[in-house]
């Protein structure tokens, strides 16, 4: 963990774990969220494109009202703006509203069965054998791992209006403390 918080304010690495950490919030997961924060990532780093890890939780297609606490935890800036000029309090009110608009319900993920058993497309199969390839030496647990994570990143319901509407109350509250 010491290894890990050293090399995330590195600068030769440091982009390379706010990016960790901007996938993680990308993908809706608090715990990873968390753990990448606990290293010492700034929660405030930019993208290239400019977007924070707040926001880019919020426009994604699992945003989590956990990983959005973890993040304003840890100091992200509520107030933040993107390229755009809009917070992520300002994404969230607009997914809310179209979320409830269109009145859809939380749906799983295409990658599940109807067993709920993760089936990985022809790009992600090709890009897991390319890895194997590409480090056969690796322990085997690393593989365990990214099974684990992916079938978990599956499981997760998309675009959960609940999940909104907790999100718009979190930053609510955290934009009207600063």
């Amino acid at each position: 963990m010491d290894d890990f918080r050293a090399m995330a304010r590195n600068p030769e690495f440091r982009r390379k774990f706010e990016k960790l950490l901007y996938l993680a919030a990308l993908r809706g997961d608090a715990d990873l969220v968390a753990e990448r924060l606990s290293w010492g990532v700034d929660p405030n780093c930019r993208s290239a494109k400019g977007t924070t890890p707040l926001i880019a939780n919020i426009r994604s297609s699992c945003p989590n009202a956990a990983t959005v606490r973890a993040l304003l935890t840890h100091g992200a800036d509520p107030h933040a703006t993107d390229g755009a000029g809009l917070t992520a309090l300002d994404y969230a009110r607009r997914k809310l509203m179209r979320l409830q608009t269109k009145r859809r319900k939380p749906h799983k993920s295409p990658s599940l069965d109807e067993n709920n058993q993760l089936q990985l497309g022809a790009d992600e199969q090709a890009e897991l054998d390319r890895m194997r390839q590409e480090l056969p030496d690796a322990d085997p647990e690393f593989f365990r791992i990214w099974w684990q994570e992916r079938r978990r990143a599956a499981r997760r319901a998309f675009n959960d209006p609940g999940q909104v509407e907790e999100i718009v109350s979190v930053l609510e509250a955290a934009s009207s403390q600063g």
